[in-house]
């Protein structure tokens, strides 16, 4: 009968569900991209770790955060040796498996040494400086277009695993490169850190801001049960008001706030400096 076959199909859903969703351990891996995640040992490891580890221990899930270069986390998820990439647009990795929630809507800004004059006022003015990039990051169409088809006479790609957007951060200090772009949040947590925030100052925004996730691999069965579980999860850790808790460990509001009206202006940089 056509009900009971569709009613046998929907229990062994459920039971190839719950197989899938007994204890495991989830490995979660970028390179780090503080306060959003920071080092791995650190008892601050991050608020998309914590809220990534908060949620799947309701299911008996332990999370593993491997600090890794970007452009390889991508290249192991893709092949499925981790589960997830953290902090990562849909242009990043549009393979990948994406949740319903976001963990983060970002807009990328360019920063310049204090005592430039250079603004941004189209691509047009980036031909005149030299832009400091993290190689495999996506910056929205627009900028991703002008990396691309620039040569290394007009972008310095920054990459490897000694953490590239320090490395970045102290190059524009010295003024080996004019101007770089990050997510404001990251930047000022990263520069305030090494003691140079002072050093720096906003030159214009290069994108609106972005959906940012936990994106989980293509090539595992498990990832599209894992992106439902931490939806709804994020969805009850908002409701509880411990997603605010999490948040304010680490200097940041609620993205969704109804108190945010201005979306680069929702995270506090002031409160994110202390």
């Amino acid at each position: 009968m056509p009900f009971l076959k569709k009613f046998l199909l929907l229990v062994l859903f459920s039971i190839a569900c719950s197989s899938v969703a007994r204890a495991e351990k989830l490995i979660i891996a970028a390179d780090p991209w503080c306060p959003f995640n920071c080092q791995s040992s650190s008892e601050l490891p991050g608020f998309m770790v914590e809220v990534a580890q908060r949620v799947f221990a309701e299911y008996g899930h332990e999370v593993q955060y491997v600090e890794m270069n970007w452009a390889r986390a991508i290249q192991e998820g893709r092949k499925g040796h981790i589960n997830a990439i953290i902090g990562a647009f849909r242009g990043d990795a549009p393979d990948f498996v994406f949740p319903e929630q976001e963990l983060a809507l970002l807009g990328n800004t360019f920063f310049v040494h204090i005592d430039s004059e250079w603004r941004y006022t189209g691509l047009d003015s980036l031909k005149t400086v030299q832009l400091g990039a993290i190689s495999g990051y996506d910056y929205g169409d627009e900028l991703r277009g002008y990396i691309q088809e620039s040569g290394s006479a007009r972008i310095t790609l920054l990459g490897g695993s000694d953490h590239p957007l320090k490395r970045g951060i102290q190059m524009l200090e010295r003024q080996r490169i004019d101007v770089l772009v990050e997510a404001d949040p990251v930047f000022w947590y990263i520069a305030n850190r090494q003691g140079l925030k002072h050093h720096f100052k906003v030159a214009g925004r290069a994108s609106e801001p972005m959906k940012s996730y936990l994106a989980f691999s293509p090539a595992l069965d498990s990832s599209r049960l894992y992106a439902k579980l931490l939806s709804d999860g994020i969805s009850r850790l908002r409701a509880s008001g411990e997603l605010s808790d999490i948040l304010l460990k680490y200097g940041l509001t609620d993205w969704r706030s109804s108190s945010s009206t201005q979306p680069q202006s929702q995270y506090n940089v002031q409160t994110v400096l202390k």
